[in-house]
């Protein structure tokens, strides 16, 4: 069970997911053609600095794993990932790249914010939380890979409690993060888009 809870977390990584979320973008038709480039926006400016940052940090034995399992030494990521997502929102929001595209990097910055705030007390599962918010973003987009996805949620939330890398409420606070950011941007999404 560890082996299988094991390749379930590496799939339900937030990073594993964001780039299939990406690739989905790019080869599905629904972004337009001046749009094509943000999945690889996102993977330079988010997941390339986050990885580098986390991987050297964990050669230099700051961190213990890759998952950053110390509370205090997520607010670093945390802080990365705000800063990242900052700068995402004012080029988008300045550049008028479209409104699809400034409200999902909003939520994401909204999300991290939430998630770093909470941190302060407990720490959230980001596997759980994003796997859950990345339902809510895929519902517009295709309703089939969004059910899969919310209730894959709870198969990656179970393989965080299998590998001892979470305990129950940082789960539940991730599903909780997750799924209130993901019904706000739901929220917009029909509003105005």
């Amino acid at each position: 069970m560890n082996t299988f809870a094991k390749l379930v977390s590496a799939i339900g990584n937030p990073l594993s997911i964001a780039i299939f979320f990406g690739i989905y973008l790019n080869f599905s038709g629904n972004v337009p053609e001046n749009q094509k480039y943000f999945p690889l926006l996102f993977i330079m400016a988010v997941a390339l600095p986050v990885s580098i940052y986390v991987f050297i940090n964990v050669r230099n034995k700051k961190f213990g794993n890759y998952d950053v399992s110390d509370q205090e030494k997520r607010n670093g990521v945390y802080k990365l990932l705000i800063f990242v997502f900052s700068i995402l929102s004012i080029l988008f929001w300045v550049l008028d790249l479209g409104l699809k595209g400034k409200l999902l990097v909003s939520a994401f910055l909204f999300h991290i914010i939430l998630c770093f705030l909470i941190n302060q007390k407990i720490k959230v599962s980001l596997h759980t939380s994003f796997t859950f918010l990345f339902a809510f973003i895929f519902y517009p987009l295709n309703a089939e890979i969004a059910i899969g996805l919310f209730f894959f949620g709870f198969l990656n939330a179970w393989s965080r409690l299998k590998l001892s890398r979470h305990s129950i409420n940082e789960v539940l606070f991730g599903f909780l993060t997750g799924n209130f950011t993901g019904i706000i941007y739901l929220l917009f999404f029909n509003r105005y888009i």
